[in-house]
């Protein structure tokens, strides 16, 4: 019986991890860049500076600079991404990997640390932020320098910060949001690790985000066998068109990619149209027959 026991949880982790991969992020939903050095121009790099793996030169002491290799998100600024046809799932230990360029002053022993605010969303409408303290920096990203001759998915030895959807109560992700919030550094006392002078700061820079449970996202499928059955959904020429074949009445929204609701509507036909709306990802959350069903609209 010992043995069948055995065999079973091997068998069940081989499934499991047959189903799961690691990968990097490959999507850009939102981008607002806050105030950056005008010294550093990354235009014709990004965002493929952010996506793939980590700068493999940088180290303890000497961070990735490149903007072949970096994107500066500045002060205030804020962005969203994602994995093209996947989710992130909760698995065991962390579930993903955040590299910014932190580094340590060999001379000072300091950080220069510029970090940023974590939050997550299933469904690009609602995120759920990290949890994270002022004083000590524990929860942000950014405040750990990058290992980039070590393997980028191996959290205990990359460097970067991990987080853990398990810390949310979360079973999967669609979408990573990371806010730079460096003006944290400015009130913190000048003997602490993490000080660095106002001077000195230009905002978080996004290196690259590993994620290391991926699977497969099934959500267009139920999508589609609702538009087949029930359902009809139509964006052409930036007016979305949603009908209910059988005529049944179903609860329209609409969210902007900040998640801002800007349309809301029951009935069994709807029409929209994005003209008087700037140009972006939108979501929509159909409620039908008991369920909430998401969808993505590029209004180009």
């Amino acid at each position: 019986m010992k043995n069948l026991f055995i065999y079973l949880i091997i068998l069940i982790s081989t499934v499991y991890i047959s189903f799961s991969e690691y990968g990097t992020i490959d999507t850009v939903i939102y981008y607002s860049k806050g105030i950056i050095d005008n010294t550093i121009n990354t235009e014709g790099y990004f965002p493929q500076n952010i996506f793939g793996i980590p700068s493999r030169t940088a180290t303890k002491t000497s961070p990735a600079s490149s903007p072949e290799e970096i994107e500066p998100i500045g002060l205030g600024g804020e962005i969203i991404i994602g994995f093209k046809n996947k989710i992130l799932k909760n698995g065991q230990g962390p579930d993903f990997t955040i590299f910014e360029n932190a580094f340590i002053n060999p001379v000072t022993n300091t950080v220069f640390a510029e970090p940023g605010i974590v939050s997550v969303s299933q469904d690009g409408i609602t995120f759920y932020q990290f949890p994270f303290d002022t004083l000590t920096l524990k929860g942000f990203a950014g405040i750990n320098y990058t290992n980039g001759k070590k393997d980028p998915f191996n959290p205990k030895i990359s460097g970067g910060d991990s987080f853990d959807l398990e810390d949310l109560g979360l079973d999967y992700i669609r979408y990573i949001k990371i806010k730079d919030t460096t003006e944290f550094i400015k009130s913190l006392p000048e003997d602490h690790k993490y000080w660095n002078p106002e001077f000195i700061l230009t905002g978080f820079d996004l290196d690259a985000i590993v994620g290391l449970y991926l699977e497969d996202d099934d959500m267009s499928a139920e999508v589609n066998e609702i538009n087949e059955n029930n359902i009809s959904i139509t964006n052409n020429n930036r007016e979305l068109l949603i009908l209910s074949n059988n005529l049944d009445y179903f609860q329209l929204k609409i969210y902007d990619i900040l998640g801002n609701m800007i349309f809301s509507n029951f009935s069994n036909i709807v029409k929209f149209n994005f003209e008087n709306n700037p140009k972006g990802f939108y979501f929509i959350d159909i409620y039908y027959n008991n369920k909430h069903i998401f969808e993505k609209i590029i209004n180009e």
